[in-house]
């Protein structure tokens, strides 16, 4: 499998919502920039879609960035959520719990539907376990 080149390109779906794409691996060498982006997301007082589906590969600073984020956004009542992971990746985000923390949904559409219908930011049961990560 030939892996695609690191990019991130973000769409605003309307003035309160982001979606941020990311391609490639998202490892050590690139996920400061991931971290930047989702700071200026932040800044921005948006809610975020991280979309992960064309994303081959995540690392512990990959995710250590999602993570940071998501408190960044929920200290500002905004959410994060990750959307359509690639198979590998859901692998990669299942072993490390990640996906048991209300934040991982199989498409924007459900994310939507779910994670941003829902009136808490983050229940007691997300802070729980994103506390374990």
């Amino acid at each position: 499998m030939q892996m695609r080149a690191f990019a991130i390109r973000e769409v605003d779906l309307d003035a309160r919502r982001r979606e941020v794409r990311v391609e490639g691996e998202l490892d050590l060498s690139v996920a400061d920039q991931l971290r930047q982006r989702l700071d200026a997301a932040a800044n921005d007082d948006v809610d975020v879609f991280v979309c992960l589906e064309r994303c081959d590969f995540i690392d512990s600073t990959g995710i250590a960035a999602i993570i940071f984020a998501h408190k960044q956004l929920a200290s500002r009542g905004r959410r994060l959520l990750v959307c359509g992971p690639s198979r590998q990746v859901s692998r990669i985000l299942t072993v490390t719990g990640l996906d048991h923390a209300g934040l991982v949904y199989a498409s924007v559409e459900e994310a939507l539907a779910g994670g941003f219908a829902a009136s808490e930011f983050v229940s007691a049961g997300d802070a729980t376990a994103l506390a374990r990560l």
